[in-house]
């Protein structure tokens, strides 16, 4: 085949307007996906405090057993990530801020053998850009931030929280029984702890910590109070 033939072969291409429709959309795309994965921010946003008060996920209020979970399974994240990557050097994350020095994040170390080691540093002293939620690599005596693995660590996390969030629902599903009696424990920050007298197995009585409660009921109950679950939610227990 000629040049001029192969010329010619190639001027029609760009003349079609399918192809080059094709082209433009292809063009367009690439460069899409090549922002949002190389010039991706990282934002205090996209990290979330576990260690709250009354945490709320999502939109969600997360009882105690999920928190406890959740939080032990962003530690085996951490280290899974830091065993699978450790040629890059020890990891730490940072994970909340410090209540005795003003403006001062907390790290703590992602190693298995310093699980208990946390380090409190100011912002200054750390990395530019470092932040909640940061991955950090200790090395020459300092440290460097890691943008993949923050990247990656907080996908994870996230992805981890919202199973969660999953299981919780099912949990409380299963747990708010057509008919059962539950009597009141404890209540505060929009939280209260029913025992289920209907459910007593090896003389134990099982209990739950229920999140969606009605309103009036909530602010006039009082421990010892019982409550019946039918029609999809808790009414006062005639007498």
């Amino acid at each position: 085949m000629s040049l001029d033939l192969i010329n010619n072969f190639f001027n029609n291409l760009k003349e079609n307007d399918f192809v080059q429709n094709f082209i433009n959309e292809l063009s367009n795309h690439l460069k899409n996906n090549a922002s949002n994965t190389l010039e991706r921010p990282i934002t205090s946003s996209t990290w979330n405090n576990l260690l709250a008060d009354d945490l709320t996920l999502y939109n969600t209020k997360i009882i105690s057993i999920y928190r406890n979970e959740m939080l032990s399974e962003r530690n085996n994240i951490l280290q899974d990530y830091a065993k699978s990557t450790q040629e890059l050097g020890e990891m730490y994350y940072i994970y909340n801020t410090s209540t005795k020095e003003k403006g001062a994040y907390i790290l703590c170390s992602c190693n298995p053998e310093k699980n208990n080691e946390t380090i409190t540093m100011q912002p200054k002293d750390l990395p530019q850009g470092s932040e909640l939620g940061s991955v950090l690599r200790k090395q020459n005596n300092g440290f460097v931030l890691d943008m993949d693995a923050t990247k990656i660590i907080e996908e994870k996390i996230n992805n981890m929280i919202l199973e969660k969030i999953e299981e919780q629902k099912k949990y409380l599903d299963d747990n708010r029984i057509y008919g059962h009696t539950y009597e009141v424990g404890e209540k505060y920050l929009g939280r209260i702890w029913l025992y289920d007298l209907n459910n007593n197995s090896n003389g134990e009585i099982s209990g739950i910590e229920e999140i969606d409660f009605p309103q009036d009921l909530y602010e006039a109950a009082k421990e010892g109070d019982l409550f019946v679950y039918k029609d999809g939610t808790y009414h006062r227990k005639k007498e």
